[in-house]
């Protein structure tokens, strides 16, 4: 990794040289951009353990505790009406569905988004208490040049693989229990967030969906 970091820093004064004949002036290197190689190394450390497994390991209990305490609704509601609200209230998260059984009650989804202020604070939150757990200054967070990598970014590679998904069960003629779960989040903040913002949304679908009892 260090001999990575060399052949960087070695290459710096020719970007520096072509900078001055073209477009890349911005990039050449003076005094004060010299990128700082132990910090660089460690955002590297940090990249690598994030792209391998982002958890920390009192995650695991936190988020099921919460999926204990937010996973499961019961609705007095016939399975169909359920099954019904749920698809409409899916579309109006724009959680795309990939997979439907009416007959099992079984469906699985993209994850909700949340508000982009929200997911950002939640990102920087998941982001400092993984460098605390590494034994890293959240500090090395924060791109302080061209030449350092933006963490937070690489960070959001990894909800590429998360999604929902939705078991309703049939617990008598007019009662449904639903339950929701999320895999590949990771931070129970996130969790806690998605729970919040899933379930008011079915509730409301349910709700304007009432006249058809």
């Amino acid at each position: 990794m260090k001999t990575q970091l060399i052949t960087i820093l070695a290459a710096l004064p020719l970007v520096g040289c072509a900078g001055a004949m073209g477009p890349q002036r911005g990039m050449m290197a003076g005094p004060g951009q010299m990128p700082d190689m132990d910090r660089m190394e460690k955002q590297q450390s940090l990249m690598q353990k994030l792209m391998a497994d982002p958890q920390v390991p009192a995650w695991y209990a936190q988020r099921e505790k919460l999926t204990l305490a937010m996973g499961d609704r019961v609705f007095d509601k016939p399975f169909e009406r359920v099954f019904d609200s749920l698809t409409v209230a899916l579309a109006s998260m724009e959680a795309n569905v990939n997979n439907m059984e009416r007959t099992s009650g079984y469906i699985t989804s993209a994850v909700p988004k949340l508000p982009p202020e929200k997911a950002k604070v939640i990102q920087r939150q998941q982001m400092v208490e993984v460098c605390e757990n590494e034994g890293y200054d959240p500090q090395i967070l924060d791109k302080k040049g061209p030449y350092e990598i933006d963490l937070e970014s690489m960070s959001a590679m990894s909800r590429m693989n998360q999604a929902m998904t939705i078991s309703l069960v049939k617990q008598g003629p007019n009662q449904t229990k639903v339950k929701i779960r999320f895999s590949n989040v990771s931070y129970p903040g996130e969790v806690s967030e998605l729970y919040k913002q899933v379930w008011p949304a079915i509730d409301k679908q349910i709700f304007l969906d009432r006249n058809v009892d």
